[in-house]
């Protein structure tokens, strides 16, 4: 997928896409068509990304990002704006829209819509606060002004993801906010077909937008793209994405299901490509009214998990995690791992010992530590999704005398539950390669030690600071907050694999496991 935003909600966040039409004379591929693609994607719900709280893998198709994310040189590079410039303080930021661009519609695109696509943003988005910081917007010549309250690296990043796009003014001025939905014309390579261009619940297919230019230097081809028309599909079970990719009907599944990764990947028409969006996901522990309450019961806990053991189980559809800004986020902290990691990581001998001394023990040999009359005894609330996960630290607990039960819920009533305190570990994910929103919504319990003012002062020095190596130090600091108390603990983070025929060429993934699909085509 591009960028989607997950709350472990999402983390189910945020993530599928699958091309096919792989034709061209291939003799792997079922299409002969080899200017047309057919995406299995996630479903779309409009094309005015503004609107959205969640975007589908091939949503840039018709609304591209107004700049990119270079995670290997964690910095905002060009797209269809250039020239992304940060003032010293922070609290200004300037680019420029460049001359010669326009839409599908023939309108040409001025900075004008920028300004007005940003103030649409601030209307109807539900994600408008990570860049309501934004005090005003000017116009000079082709050069916009963002004037700030204060810098905010969340708000940088948006600038990059697909919760903003550019809409021409004229549409944004006659139109209702139902009608951008759907009969809007983004900047994008692609555009919504007269005929059936929105299938409800099923397709959505689109025509290339032969004058599109783009600025983004990560890509070779910075015009229109390879295929005439695309088909983007969604709602289709995993058995017909898997059999299309295979036979080259389906050119890539950018989400696949560890089921359909089993299938495929021992396929020689079709390669696994890992691209992994940052997802992390932990467990808030219930300090109240739980055997959590004492500390000692929490740090047993982390040294009880065994996260490769995990990892296993899972048959390599998740990565142990020993933070909660995972490797693959923004400005994550190395330091802050290792000392997650070290101190409580996998250590069951340690675990036991700090039980002991603790007073729980297990006196009457049933294998379960009890202490003044109580047992060990935790409910782990869980993905109704999967129980793989909880089903093997069953038995990590049970051998250091936790007594771990199990209730499978949809992750909205497990954020219900922790929020009310009625829960004793409840299991959460959250997606976004910057790390501020993920600091800022973490926490669901909201009794839990740690969620305090000081916390909060620390996550806004760390979004308000605008140099990204000093940024790192911050995440770091915020982090170790959180460690001293232990009651969110990361787990894993989800490995999400891209099935590609073996017809297409020119899929660029980045290190964060967004996708650059500009040099895409059809091997020659």
């Amino acid at each position: 997928m591009k960028k989607k935003l997950f709350v472990t909600l999402l983390s189910a966040m945020l993530i599928a896409g699958c091309f096919t039409g792989c034709g061209g004379g291939d003799s792997n591929s079922g299409n002969s068509d080899s200017t047309a693609l057919t995406i299995m994607d996630s479903e779309w719900y409009g094309i005015d990304t503004f609107q959205l709280d969640s975007s589908s893998g091939g949503q840039s198709l018709v609304s591209a990002t107004l700049f990119e994310y270079d995670p290997d040189e964690q910095k905002v590079v060009d797209n269809v704006c250039t020239d992304w410039t940060v003032s010293e303080d922070g609290k200004q930021v300037t680019f420029n829209v460049p001359e010669g661009l326009v839409y599908s519609t023939g309108e040409t695109v001025e900075p004008e819509d920028v300004k007005a696509s940003i103030e649409h943003g601030l209307e109807v988005s539900p994600y408008k606060d990570g860049y309501d910081n934004i005090e005003s917007i000017e116009v000079n010549d082709r050069q916009i002004t963002l004037n700030l309250s204060s810098f905010s690296s969340d708000m940088e990043y948006y600038f990059t993801a697909d919760f903003i796009c550019l809409i021409d003014k004229d549409e944004l001025d006659s139109m209702s906010n139902d009608e951008l939905m759907w009969e809007s014309h983004p900047y994008g390579p692609y555009y919504l077909a007269e005929e059936n261009g929105y299938v409800s619940g099923s397709e959505v297919n689109l025509v290339r937008h032969d004058d599109y230019k783009c600025f983004n230097p990560l890509v070779e081809n910075q015009g229109a793209w390879n295929f005439e028309t695309i088909k983007c599909r969604f709602n289709v079970e995993d058995f017909t994405e898997t059999e299309e990719v295979k036979n080259g009907d389906a050119g890539l599944i950018l989400s696949c299901t560890s089921d359909q990764m089993l299938e495929l990947q021992d396929d020689e028409n079709v390669e696994l490509v890992n691209t992994s969006y940052p997802t992390v996901n932990y467990v808030e522990v219930n300090t109240n009214d739980s055997v959590f309450e004492d500390k000692a019961v929490r740090e047993a806990f982390c040294l009880a998990i065994d996260r490769d053991a995990l990892a296993e189980a899972a048959e390599g559809s998740i990565t142990p995690a020993y933070s909660i800004i995972i490797d693959t986020m923004q400005s994550f902290s190395q330091e802050a791992k290792d000392y997650f990691q070290e101190n409580y990581g996998y250590d069951p001998d340690k675990a036991n010992e700090i039980l002991e001394e603790a007073g729980w023990v297990d006196s009457d040999g049933d294998g379960i530590r009890e202490k003044n009359g109580e047992t060990l005894t935790f409910t782990f609330l869980g993905f109704n999704t999967s129980t793989v996960v909880p089903e093997t630290m069953v038995e990590q607990m049970r051998a250091v005398g936790f007594d771990m039960q199990i209730e499978t819920l949809d992750w909205n009533y497990i954020h219900e539950r922790v929020n009310s305190d009625d829960y004793d570990v409840g299991i959460a994910g959250l997606g976004w390669a910057e790390p501020l929103l993920i600091m800022n919504i973490c926490y669901y319990d909201k009794n839990a030690p740690g969620n305090d003012d000081e916390y909060r002062e620390l996550v806004e020095a760390c979004a308000s600071e605008p140099d990204p190596q000093k940024r790192v130090e911050r995440v770091k600091d915020v982090q170790m907050y959180m460690f001293e108390n232990l009651n969110i603990i990361p787990l894993y983070y989800d490995n999400t694999f891209t099935a590609v025929h073996n017809g297409i060429t020119g899929l660029a993934v980045q290190s964060d496991g967004t996708t650059l699909m500009n040099d895409m085509a059809y091997e020659s």
